[in-house]
């Protein structure tokens, strides 16, 4: 069995030219947007929950201590699908990958839909996360068929299309539930990720001359993983900066439900859901700064997202009786997000080929971790010190990502 170590070490070895600007299947726009689409329907699929909640646990009688289980199971089956899953696409084509897992999650949606019995309800949760990986296969995937100098861009393009599908899923889910219920909701979104699988298959080529795949057993895979984290300091550095970004992101929109549900506004909890489309708005702004990393080098605009980031949090904390300088805060905590997400991922697609979807799998699932840590500790700082407690909390993670990225540009230099 050959030595995962020395496999690793082989890959890691600076390619001599970005293999996309030599490859004839460079994809074109119209596939690109196909492709942000697909990862918006897909990433769509964990969130629904969030404004089901109530709901579901009135229709299965599910205590209020315990309603937060079935969204956290999508968030533990979805980084599950990341760390076992997803490094298979570095082994096997991205077609061959995606036309497997896109089924599998249609029924796990088909099952979440038809539950009758709360233990059924929770693998389904399970499932629906193990099998999301979609959003996670392409951005690598279009990396390596696009020319070096539009990595940034269409990056952001493609994180555009996640950050927008977790957004609007939250308000979609609220809207489709309200008036029609929350199976049709899974019913729909099991649908629509039929039209994925169409159209995945229709444009993600069988076979591409830039996939190098690597020949190496499932189990000294995983175990590269472990090597990758050892040896890369731009991973250790990208994976810990995604990490407290998107903890940070995710303490606002739990944070904000709370204090926005408070006697200090009173919203409902639709009212609350329409907030995404605010945050949406803001993400579609994503691809204009990926153009911006591309000329300018993703370093320094991590750097800018992550300022731009604990400038929000200041807003958000000293605007706190004003919904508008509120909103202010908001767009500039979803653009920093959003940007420091594409800039990170773009260091990552800067290095060899053959590692790069073990490296995404690295990387999200340190972001995924870091949200979920985040969002354990939003619950406790909103007790002892209301939204100041929750700002603090969205705060201290953007300034010890900022102390990272600059020691390592300085160690880099």
């Amino acid at each position: 069995m050959p030595d995962p170590n020395d496999t690793s070490r082989a890959e890691l070895a600076p390619a001599a030219a970005p293999p996309a600007a030599a490859s004839s299947a460079v994809l074109n726009d119209r596939v690109i947007t196909v492709m942000a689409v697909a990862s918006a329907v897909s990433a769509a699929t964990g969130y629904y929950i969030q404004r089901l909640l109530v709901v579901i646990a009135q229709a299965f009688v599910i205590p209020d201590h315990l309603v937060g289980f079935m969204p956290a199971m999508t968030q533990v089956g979805l980084a599950c699908g990341v760390a076992f899953l997803l490094p298979l696409g570095d082994v096997v084509s991205s077609r061959t990958l995606l036309m497997v897992v896109i089924p599998l999650q249609v029924a796990a949606l088909l099952l979440f839909s038809a539950s009758e019995h709360t233990a059924v309800l929770v693998v389904a949760c399970l499932l629906i996360g193990i099998f999301g990986i979609v959003p996670y296969v392409l951005p690598p995937y279009a990396s390596l068929h696009i020319p070096a100098e539009r990595v940034g861009h269409v990056t952001g393009v493609l994180t555009r299309g996640i950050i927008v599908g977790i957004l609007l899923a939250r308000m979609g889910a609220g809207v489709v539930g309200t008036h029609l219920g929350w199976r049709e909701v899974y019913w729909i979104a099991a649908a629509a990720m039929v039209c994925v699988l169409i159209a995945l298959r229709r444009f993600v080529p069988a076979i591409s001359d830039v996939e190098r795949k690597v020949s190496i057993s499932y189990r000294d895979l995983l175990l590269s993983l472990v090597h990758l984290v050892r040896t890369v300091p731009e991973l250790r550095t990208a994976a810990l900066c995604q990490a407290l970004s998107f903890g940070s992101f995710n303490v606002f929109w739990l944070g904000a439900s709370l204090y926005l549900q408070s006697a200090q506004f009173g919203w409902t909890p639709q009212a609350v859901g329409l907030v995404a489309i605010v945050g949406a708005i803001a993400a579609s702004a994503a691809p204009l700064f990926g153009r911006a990393a591309d000329r300018m080098g993703p370093r320094v605009i991590r750097l800018a997202a992550l300022a731009c980031m604990g400038l929000a949090w200041l807003m958000l904390a000293g605007f706190r009786h004003h919904l508008a300088g509120m909103v202010i805060g908001l767009v500039l905590l979803d653009i920093g997000a959003a940007v420091s997400d594409i800039s990170n991922r773009t260091i990552l697609y800067g290095l060899n080929a053959e590692t790069r979807i073990r490296l995404n799998a690295i990387y999200t699932v340190a972001m995924l971790g870091g949200g979920a840590v985040m969002s354990v500790l939003t619950g406790f700082c909103w007790s002892l010190g209301g939204w100041i407690g929750v700002c603090l909390l969205g705060l201290l993670p953007i300034i010890g990502s900022i102390v990272l990225a600059r020691r390592s540009d300085a160690d880099r230099a």
